[in-house]
């Protein structure tokens, strides 16, 4: 089960992610730890639980089987549902930094790049959450080329 309350919660995590196959000949891995900072930076009721948006900082290392970046990012998360203390449902938008962005033949465009994301997360105890997520990584048309990428990724959270 969750904790009883989200707003007491700092969580510690680790994730790993592949992007999906729409890309021919992309073949890439990113690996990150992050924290994930509560009490959140607002909070409201909604039907089924707190509403809140929190930050997440996140370090990571983006890799195909040549080149390798570093990754950081951080931004807010929205929780969108918290059911029953066991599932929750978050989404978020972070600004991220890659210090390398072109893989083969495939470009980011640059450096500077957006995260956005929906999460599932399920607790089977107090400690530990488990999760699901869903990433889409671009530009936003800030560089020529936009191409952005798709990962799928599965984490685990340690709450303190």
């Amino acid at each position: 089960m969750l904790t009883d309350s989200f707003a007491q919660q700092v969580q510690y995590g680790v994730r790993t992610g592949i992007n999906d196959n729409h890309k021919k000949d992309l073949d890439l891995s990113v690996y990150e730890i992050y924290l994930h900072t509560v009490p959140p930076l607002y909070s409201t009721d909604n039907i089924l639980d707190d509403l809140n948006i929190s930050l997440e900082m996140a370090l990571g290392v983006v890799h195909d089987k040549t080149k390798s970046s570093l990754l950081f990012s951080m931004g807010p998360t929205l929780r969108l549902i918290n059911y029953e203390n066991i599932v929750s449902v978050s989404t978020g938008l972070k600004p991220s930094l890659m210090t390398n962005h072109i893989f083969n033949d495939f470009d980011f465009g640059g450096t500077f790049n957006f995260k956005s994301h929906i999460a599932l997360t399920i607790s089977p105890n107090k400690q530990i959450n488990l999760g699901y997520r869903f990433e889409h990584i671009s530009n936003a048309g800030l560089y020529e080329k936009n191409p952005g990428v798709n990962f799928h990724y599965v984490e685990v959270v340690y709450v303190l």
